[in-house]
C-alpha cells in the first residue's frame, strides 16, 4: 500500500470518477481534433443532403476503423505514467493493481462513449438522407462497440505486460512486414487465418458475420480473452 495510510482508502467509485476526468484531460487534444475533423464532415453531409440525389451510407470501414483507434488508445492513455517504476505512479492512496483496473475500465468508457457518437453521427446523416444505416437489427449497431471494447482490452493487456510496448508492437508489425515481402510467412498462414478469419475470428468480431448468433459467440470468446490478458498483466503492478 502507499505511504499515504493514515486516511481510509478512496472508494472505487471515487477512484474511477477521477481517473475519467483525468482521461478527458489526456485526451483533451484529439478530442479537439477529433471535432474540427467531424464537424465540416456533418456540414458537408448536411449540404448534401439538400440534392435529392444525395447518397450517404453509413461507411462500414468504421467498424474496423474504430477498434484499431481503439487498440492504440491505451498507449496514448498510460504514455506518461510510470507503470514499471518502484515508486508510485499515482498520487491517491490506492493499491497500485486496483488503481490500474480502474484506469483501464475508465478508459473503455471513453472508447466505447466516443465510439458510439460516431456511430450515431454517420447514422443520423445516413437516416436523413434516406440511405441505408448500419443495419436493421440492434445487434448490428452493437458490432462497432464490441470490435471497440474487444480491440481496448487487447491493447490494454499488451501494454500492461510489456515494459516498452510500443517498441514490441512496431517490431511486430515490422517482422509481419518483413516476412510478408521475402515470402516467409507461409508457416504462420494457417494460424493467421484462423485467428483473423476462422469461426471464432477477429473478422467476424469486427463485421458482424452473417448473424446475431455467430457474432455473438466469437465476441464473447475474444471478450473473454481480452479480460484475461488485462487480468493477467495487472499482476506486474501488484505492490511488493
Amino acid at each position: 500500500m502507499n505511504k499515504i495510510s493514515n486516511h481510509e482508502p478512496p472508494s472505487t467509485i471515487a477512484v474511477f470518477h477521477l481517473q475519467l476526468r483525468k482521461i478527458g484531460r489526456v485526451l483533451r487534444p484529439e478530442l479537439v481534433g477529433l471535432a474540427l475533423l467531424l464537424s465540416p464532415m456533418a456540414i458537408l453531409g448536411l449540404a448534401l443532403l439538400m440534392r435529392r440525389d444525395a447518397a450517404l451510407d453509413y461507411p462500414h470501414e468504421l467498424n474496423f476503423l474504430l477498434p484499431v483507434a481503439a487498440f492504440l488508445l491505451p498507449y496514448r492513455l498510460w504514455t506518461e505514467a510510470r507503470l514499471f517504476d518502484r515508486g508510485d505512479f499515482q498520487v491517491l492512496p490506492v493499491e497500485r493493481r486496483r488503481h490500474v483496473l480502474i484506469g483501464v475500465c475508465a478508459g473503455l468508457v471513453w472508447a466505447l462513449g466516443l465510439a458510439a457518437a460516431i456511430v450515431l453521427l454517420f447514422n443520423l446523416l445516413a437516416l436523413a438522407a434516406g440511405s441505408p444505416t448500419i443495419g436493421t437489427s440492434l445487434w448490428q449497431w452493437l458490432v462497432p462497440l464490441g470490435g471497440v471494447a474487444t480491440a481496448y482490452l487487447l491493447g490494454s493487456g499488451v501494454v500492461l505486460a510489456l515494459r516498452h510496448s510500443l517498441r514490441w508492437s512496431a517490431g511486430v508489425v515490422l517482422a509481419c512486414v518483413v516476412l510478408s515481402a521475402l515470402d516467409l510467412s507461409a508457416p504462420f498462414e494457417s494460424v493467421a487465418h484462423d485467428v483473423f478469419r476462422g469461426d471464432l475470428g477477429l473478422e467476424r468480431v469486427l463485421s458482424g458475420g452473417a448473424s446475431s448468433l455467430t457474432w455473438g459467440v466469437a465476441l464473447s470468446v475474444w471478450l473473454a480473452l481480452g479480460l484475461a490478458v488485462v487480468a493477467l498483466a495487472s499482476l506486474r503492478h501488484r505492490e511488493g
